[in-house]
């Protein structure tokens, strides 16, 4: 299916300058294809392509912290902001717990506290938010 990209983004570390095209080798951002793809996918303009297989991971998500807006009328701005997290960052899970609570859950402290600043600053554009104390899951 052919579909169109709203911008291309030239990623420098934390910062994506906005450009016109990109040479061979490097990692941008395409805005506009986040209802297309979930977490990760395969773009090319090539008919007979072969899909790129997933990253895997040594980690797994094992800290976590429930999320809530402090104005119950941005209820709907996490919903969406979590969604847009959870796309974003291939190691993150959010997910609604039976009881209604959000949880975020990360490979650690610092993995939580970025995903919490991306969370509220560039998804929920600065609402606030109350956020629980990290829970660590032990597994065997």
């Amino acid at each position: 299916a052919v579909k169109n990209i709203q911008r291309t983004l030239l990623i420098m570390g934390r910062r994506a300058e906005t450009v016109e095209s990109v040479p061979c080798g490097n990692t941008v951002g395409l805005v506009g294809l986040d209802q297309f793809l979930i977490k990760s996918g395969t773009i090319t303009d090539l008919e007979e392509a072969f899909p790129l297989k997933d990253m895997k991971y040594s980690v797994s998500p094992v800290v976590r912290v429930a999320v809530e807006p402090k104005n119950p009328s941005d209820l709907p701005k996490l919903v969406e902001g979590l969604k847009r997290l959870a796309k974003s960052d291939p190691l993150v899970q959010c997910f609604t717990e039976e009881s209604g609570e959000h949880v975020i859950a990360g490979c650690g402290e610092l993995h939580i506290e970025i995903c919490l600043k991306d969370l509220q600053q560039d998804f929920m554009n600065g609402a606030d938010i109350r956020v629980s104390n990290p829970v660590v899951s032990y597994r065997e």
